[in-house]
């Protein structure tokens, strides 16, 4: 039974390694072309196949996986950076504190402008620069049409989306979830 256990976990690390390559992949064409519009998803595939489970290249990857800060997705709309967005079955939509359909699903910020249809960087965690006008030490939360703000919604879901660091970059934190 240990062993059964041991190969399902090997299996589900091994797809896990292989998702995380892919995106790598995309964010290296993205990073050539300097925009997300004309990049095709790269089919994820299983590029190395461990001995044991303490194999040191399965760890480096899975420790890529556990940084991952961003990730790169459709947009199911319209959306500008800077935006809370919302990751509904590998689609990114404008992220409501008010819709109760959003409220486990994981949020980020969006890194770039991106029209309905087309790839969407979003920032997971970590620092996001180019904001204008934020109030440096402010936490920020979402509006219902994902615009930041520093006041917290009255209804729906407390949910903090970041501290300003200064005027221009946004430290994401996502800490706060709380129904009111």
């Amino acid at each position: 039974m240990r062993k059964k256990m041991f190969y399902i976990l090997l299996l589900v690390l091994l797809i896990l390694t292989a998702i995380a390559l892919a995106f790598k992949k995309v964010f290296e064409r993205l990073d050539e072309k300097g925009n997300a519009t004309n990049v095709t998803p790269i089919q994820p595939s299983i590029l190395y196949v461990p001995s044991t489970y303490n194999d040191s290249p399965l760890q480096s990857k899975i420790s890529e996986l556990e940084n991952l800060t961003e990730i790169a997705l459709t947009a199911g709309e319209n959306i500008a950076f800077g935006k809370v967005v919302a990751i509904q079955n590998g689609t990114v939509y404008l992220f409501d504190p008010t819709d109760e359909d959003m409220f486990n699903l994981p949020i980020g910020i969006a890194k770039m402008s991106a029209v309905s249809g087309n790839l969407i960087k979003v920032a997971l965690s970590g620092r996001v620069s180019g904001f204008e006008s934020l109030i440096p030490n402010k936490k920020y939360y979402s509006t219902t049409s994902g615009e930041i703000t520093t006041l917290a919604p009255q209804t729906g879901l407390l949910r903090s989306v970041g501290i300003a660091l200064n005027t221009k970059d946004l430290f994401i934190d996502f800490s706060q979830n709380i129904l009111q």
